[in-house]
């Protein structure tokens, strides 16, 4: 049994050691042991555990390693007002999925056209022009980015959804080199919200190789996304004098945010700052915090149904084999992953 596996499987089900310890049966000093290292588990108490969890008892033994959010290779958007149990059943399941979908991968390859490029906002003179500099390398055309979703799996990287507890995490993206680039976005979010969310992630991977004061980062991530999303040299024009009618307009063709669109106005110079902070309190006032006018539709990965398809159909796996090899029991297992369809992918012979 791996210790700190134990631990991330406990803290992705939100429990402590001593409600962990009620459900098994087992004494939570005991617990508290084996997570340190100190006492191992026999078969029974491991059965008991995994019994409690709803795991496979073989996912205790898994070696994976464990990355944790001070480390450069996760980013996240987060609030202060988290709790710490919520952070850590955030970060387990994050850790999971990349787990997960590292030993999906195997045998399948992506036939993606280009890489995540890493770029240092100062080395081109900031994030816009690191944000130029990624459309121009995957040869993106003028416009709108038709497809935040595809864009980014066409850079090899896997999206996925995940359920994390709690609204105020968007979205958390990873790039350890065990394997494809990884963004997990919180469900529950309109498509606007997402769009942002894997632009302002794929900032941090582009430019965060190293890591620097959050606020810093997370301004830049946000600068990065607004000109990868809204590229300056296109939207300035249609920013001048801009009000909400015209900003819904403008959220209907480019697929970002009314709010996105009016902060990009006054980050242009388009509009002052009291006309900004005047659009922002009507926004409050129409109740569009939470749910803005022109919905746009959400977008939908392609790459892991693909990989789930390969196992499937080309490597003969029973969804009992495939739910065995991401450490799910089958009902959560079918639950958490789709039926899979043909997403240019090819088969490692």
């Amino acid at each position: 049994m791996n210790p700190q596996m134990l631990t991330l499987l406990r803290e992705s089900r939100g429990l402590s050691q001593s409600e962990l310890a009620k459900r098994s049966g087992i004494p939570q000093p005991t617990l508290s042991k084996a997570e340190n290292g100190v006492a191992e588990l026999d078969d029974d108490r491991i059965r008991r555990v995994a019994d409690a969890l709803d795991y496979p008892p073989a996912v205790l033994s898994w070696t994976d390693p464990v990355y944790g959010f001070g480390n450069a290779a996760f980013h996240h958007r987060k609030q202060q007002s988290l709790t710490q149990t919520a952070l850590r059943k955030i970060h387990a399941a994050v850790n999971l999925t990349r787990m997960r979908t590292a030993r999906l991968m195997r045998g399948v390859e992506i036939d993606a056209r280009f890489t995540i490029p890493d770029i240092e906002s100062d080395e081109l003179g900031g994030p816009r022009e690191v944000a130029r500099a990624v459309r121009a390398h995957w040869l993106m055309p003028m416009g709108p980015v038709r497809n935040m979703i595809r864009t980014l799996e066409n850079a090899g990287a896997v999206v996925v959804r995940s359920e994390m507890g709690s609204p105020r995490i968007s979205a958390i993206s990873t790039s350890t080199g065990d394997g494809p680039p990884l963004f997990v976005l919180n469900t529950g979010q309109p498509g606007d919200r997402e769009r942002w969310s894997l632009a302002h992630e794929l900032g941090h991977l582009v430019m965060h190789t190293m890591p620097m004061a959050s606020k810093e980062a997370e301004a830049e991530a946000d600068e990065f996304a607004s000109e990868f999303l809204l590229p300056a040299a296109e939207v300035r024009s249609q920013l001048g004098g801009i009000d909400l009618t015209k900003a819904a307009q403008m959220k209907a063709a480019w697929h970002v945010s009314i709010a996105a669109i009016i902060r990009a106005a006054r980050d242009l110079g388009r509009i002052d700052e009291s006309k900004y902070k005047s659009l922002n309190v009507r926004i409050s006032q129409l109740g569009w915090r939470k749910n803005e006018p022109v919905v746009i539709p959400l977008e939908e990965p392609a790459v892991l149904p693909g990989v789930l398809n390969i196992h499937r159909h080309e490597h003969d796996y029973t969804s009992d084999e495939l739910a065995d090899l991401v450490g799910l029991n089958l009902p959560e297992f079918s639950a958490l992953y789709p039926t899979g369809f043909e997403s240019g992918l090819r088969v490692v012979r």
